[in-house]
């Protein structure tokens, strides 16, 4: 039995609206329903979230804003054991610092 691993990067998620989505791939079409009107809205100025419905009122999109917008932002990734095959336990995208601007926002 392994130990939970540190955080490893396992690749990076490409941005250009300043928005990341995160849905079960059954639901894109829930998710696309709403993208006209997400890709109208003007970026977000600060770190904001939305939950999107399905039409039973079950939220089934994540839509995310990103730390100071469009960038490549790396995934990373823990890993534990479980069921006998070791699997991913935790993912995380790192918004900032940003990573071309290296930007953070204050404390």
């Amino acid at each position: 039995m392994i130990e939970s691993s540190e955080w490893q990067r396992i690749g990076d998620v490409p941005v250009d609206t300043g928005r990341l989505v995160l849905v079960d791939p059954m639901n894109l079409n829930d998710a696309s329903h709403h993208e006209d009107e997400l890709l109208d809205q003007e970026a977000p100025e600060s770190m904001t979230y939305e939950l999107v419905t399905n039409e039973h009122g079950v939220a089934v999109v994540l839509v995310l804003s990103t730390g100071l917008g469009d960038g490549l932002y790396p995934v990373e990734a823990r890993f534990e054991e479980a069921e006998g095959a070791v699997r991913i336990a935790e993912i995380r995208v790192r918004f900032l610092p940003h990573p071309v601007i290296g930007y953070e926002l204050p404390r």
